[in-house]
Order: C-alpha cells, then sequence, then structure tokens
C-alpha cells in the first residue's frame, strides 16, 4: 500500500495569494498616502502662509493617524509664537477642540485679517454650531462678498436660515448654491430635506430624482436614494420608496440608515420580524445608538420574544436615559417575562420621567400596572 502524502488543499493556497495581495496592496496604499502626507509637509514648511497646502496637511495627517493632534498643535504653537498673524492664528486655531479657544483664535484671526476667507466662513460654521444663528448668518454673508460664488456657503447659509427658523430663505439659498454647483449633492439634500419637513413631499422628490441625474460620485447618492425613500414614504408611495431604500443598501451594504427605513417600513407593516432583522443590519454596521435599540426592543416585544426585546430596551436606556418609552415597554416586557421586580423598577422610572401630556393615558396604565405588581408582591409574600 502506498505512502500516504500530505497534500495543501489549492484553496489553501488560493487564500494565501489572496493574503499576499491584499498586504501588498495595503502597503501600497500606506506608501503612497505617507507620501502624500511627506509633500503637503514639506510644502507647508516652505510656505507656512500657504493656507491650502497647511489646511490639507493638518487634515491628511490627522485622517491618517488621528492622535497626531497634540503633535500638530505643537508644531503651529510654536509657528504662532514665532509670528502672529491671521493666517497662523487660523491654522493652530482649528486644531483646538476646545470650542472656546477655537472660537477665540477664528475671531483674532478675522480681526487681523477681514478679508480672510476660509478664517471667516470657519468662525461662521462655529457659531452655527453654538446655535448663534444670527451671528453665523452674518459671518457667512461676509464670506460671500469675499467670494460671491462659493455654492459652499450658499449653502451653509440656508442651513443657519432653516435652524432660525426662516424656511424660504433657506430654501433660496439652496437654490442658489445649485445654481453655482450643479453637482452640488449637499445642497438637494438640503433642499429637499426642508421641502420634507414642512409637507411639501412631493416637491422632496422632485429634487432628489433631479439629484440622481447629477453626474456625481456614486456613493453619494446612497444618501439620495435614501432621502428620496422617505419623501415618497411620505407621499404615500409605498413600493417606490421601499425600492429607493433597497437601491441606497445596493450601493452601500453598510449604509445603517436605510437599513433603519426599511425596517421602519417592514415595522409599520406589522412584520416585527422582517423589522428586527433589519434593525440588526442597521445595528451591525453602526455604533448602535439609544433610538435604535428602542426600535430592536420594540420589534422584538411585538413578536413576544421578550428575553431579546429585553435586552435592546436596557441597552437604549443605558445609552440615552430620555428615552422614557423604552422604560415603559422595558416594564411591559419584563412583566410578560414574569421578573416582576424589574417591570416595576422600569415602570416606577417611566412614571417618574414621563412629562408629556399625550401620554397621560399611558403614565395612567403604568401607574395601574405598578399596583398591581405590589400587590402581587405582597401575595407572595404572606
Amino acid at each position: 500500500m502506498p505512502a500516504s502524502k500530505t497534500h495543501t488543499p489549492r484553496n489553501g493556497w488560493l487564500t494565501f495569494l489572496v493574503f499576499c495581495l491584499l498586504i501588498g496592496w495595503l502597503g501600497e496604499a500606506r506608501a503612497v498616502e505617507d507620501a502624500e502626507i511627506a509633500h503637503y509637509r514639506r510644502l507647508s514648511t516652505n510656505k507656512p502662509s500657504n493656507v491650502q497646502a497647511n489646511v490639507t496637511y493638518q487634515d491628511l495627517k490627522l485622517k491618517s493617524d488621528p492622535s497626531s493632534r497634540g503633535n500638530l498643535q505643537e508644531l503651529y504653537k510654536k509657528r504662532l509664537a514665532s509670528k502672529e498673524s491671521a493666517v497662523s492664528l487660523y491654522l493652530y486655531g482649528r486644531l483646538l477642540t476646545d470650542p472656546d479657544e477655537h472660537l477665540s483664535h477664528l475671531v483674532r484671526a478675522v480681526k487681523a485679517d477681514e478679508g480672510f476667507y476660509q478664517a471667516r466662513v470657519d468662525l461662521g460654521r462655529a457659531y452655527y454650531h453654538s446655535g448663534n444663528y444670527d451671528t453665523a448668518i452674518s459671518h457667512y454673508k461676509v464670506a460671500l462678498e469675499i467670494r460671491p460664488s462659493s455654492g459652499f456657503v450658499r449653502n451653509l447659509l440656508g442651513l443657519a436660515y432653516y435652524y432660525k427658523g426662516y424656511v424660504d430663505q433657506a430654501t433660496a439659498e439652496y437654490r442658489r448654491a445649485i445654481e453655482l454647483n450643479e453637482r452640488y449633492i449637499d445642497a438637494y439634500l438640503n433642499l429637499g430635506l426642508t421641502y420634507l419637513y414642512t409637507d411639501r413631499a412631493d416637491q422632496a422628490v422632485g429634487v432628489y430624482r433631479k439629484a440622481l441625474e447629477v453626474d456625481s460620485d456614486g456613493s453619494e447618492k446612497r444618501y439620495v436614494y435614501r432621502n428620496l425613500g422617505m419623501a415618497l414614504a411620505q407621499s404615500g408611495s409605498l413600493r417606490e420608496a421601499q425600492r429607493a431604500y433597497e437601491k441606497a443598501v445596493e450601493i452601500d451594504p453598510t449604509y445603517a440608515d436605510a437599513y433603519i427605513s426599511l425596517g421602519n417600513m417592514a415595522f409599520n407593516q406589522g412584520d416585527y420580524e422582517g423589522a428586527a432583522e433589519l434593525y440588526e443590519k442597521a445595528l451591525e454596521n453602526s455604533s448602535g445608538s439609544g433610538e435604535l435599540q428602542l426600535k430592536l426592543g420594540l420589534a422584538y416585544f411585538n413578536e413576544k420574544t421578550y428575553k431579546k426585546g429585553i435586552g435592546h430596551l436596557q441597552k437604549a436606556v443605558h445609552l440615552d436615559s430620555t428615552q422614557t418609552d423604552a422604560y415603559y415597554y422595558l416594564g411591559l416586557a419584563c412583566f410578560n417575562d414574569g421578573q416582576n421586580d424589574l417591570a416595576r423598577e422600569a415602570l416606577e422610572k417611566y412614571v417618574a420621567k414621563e412629562h408629556r401630556y399625550s401620554r397621560n393615558t399611558t403614565v395612567f396604565n403604568a401607574k395601574q400596572l405598578i399596583g398591581d405588581l405590589k400587590r402581587i408582591k405582597i401575595r407572595e409574600m404572606y
């Protein structure tokens, strides 16, 4: 009988070959990235007043190594100390993570050079993120005086107007942004959302269909398809909405928001099992917010899969204690699962936290169930 031979499976060699090719490709990509960073580092050193070169270097370095922020801060702090100017104030300030320090340096940069476009725009954005929309608007307007053809700033101005409550001014600015750059997907998205949130779903659909005609990066269109689905759903075209959400997932199989929208459709149609599967897909591709955990908990609760529901509802209140509904359904799920002490604890927290007038009936029902649980406890004890 011939001696047996040990053979390496062909698929093992294939896996090894693919692995080697992947490592080689990653190494080559990293080398290209490092070379690009090195190029901009040299450029920023040789031309410290070149704003774009320095901004590009900072952004590339932080994207490659987020932990390098401290070293970058030290480098640009030294440059600022050696020669204070609008540019050095701006370049150091944009690296600061403390909102007050960040704002302070941007203000100083603009005072040093009132026509400094980038600093003016970033100052407007800093005020916008702090909720000071009036001041943001004033800085965006100055930036547009400096660079009237900026669709980017028109879009930012539209956002500030929207959150200030000036919807007509917001839509006008988004439209101007699109006129200046017909490929500017962010402006289409914001214009469509403004229509959607002001009960003009048909107009939103029109905006998103026009955006899909734009020759742009395919990955951007996942957002357009998802928003188109939202607009179609609001207008009652549910099948078309589902196809739009599915198209978004087809473009990006990791797009959590599209899975959530598909899950919402399934949930609203009473398909709780399908909703849970879609929410689980969203969870796989996201950090898992309290809201998503609540959706999963409710899907499993309605399926009567109480133990799974309890797990997600507990995570929901842990991640976001303001999710009052999660406490209520956690109480019901625990009650239905025979965990009466946990049920009572959750319901008592719900009653203490719930202050919405529209939930008065639910609070009454929760109090009644708490009373029942107390009586059950007494009977068990005596």
